[in-house]
């Protein structure tokens, strides 16, 4: 994957989810890119991807911080839980090909679950 293609399956994520608002690109080099996909005011999700490590940063984002997320780190992935985001459990199954569109789904359910709309 490179940083062209982690934009374009985040743009078309958005686009399906119906609680993302508004997409920001909010800093881009040639090897990263970080994104940030408005759910409401103070609320939303963060993506993080670096080419040249491979690594993926996806987080929700609260008034107080990351409250739940996944990253995957020197090709393996770990899941911050809701409520306990300092905590890391690893996940070897990973995430599918498409890790927003996963990761959405995953918020979609927590936000409906927790009441946070």
């Amino acid at each position: 994957m490179n940083v062209d293609a982690f934009v374009n399956e985040a743009i078309l994520a958005g686009e399906r989810f119906w609680f993302i608002r508004d997409f920001k690109q909010v800093e881009r080099t040639d090897a990263t890119v970080t994104l940030h996909l408005d759910i409401e005011n103070e609320l939303f999700v963060q993506l993080f991807f670096s080419q040249r490590s491979g690594r993926i940063s996806l987080a929700l984002v609260g008034s107080t911080g990351r409250i739940y997320g996944r990253d995957r780190e020197y090709g393996r992935w770990h899941l911050h839980p809701f409520g306990k985001s300092h905590e890391h459990i690893d996940t070897p199954e990973g995430m599918s090909t498409q890790p927003i569109n996963q990761f959405l789904s995953e918020v979609e359910k927590l936000l409906i679950e927790h009441n946070l709309l």
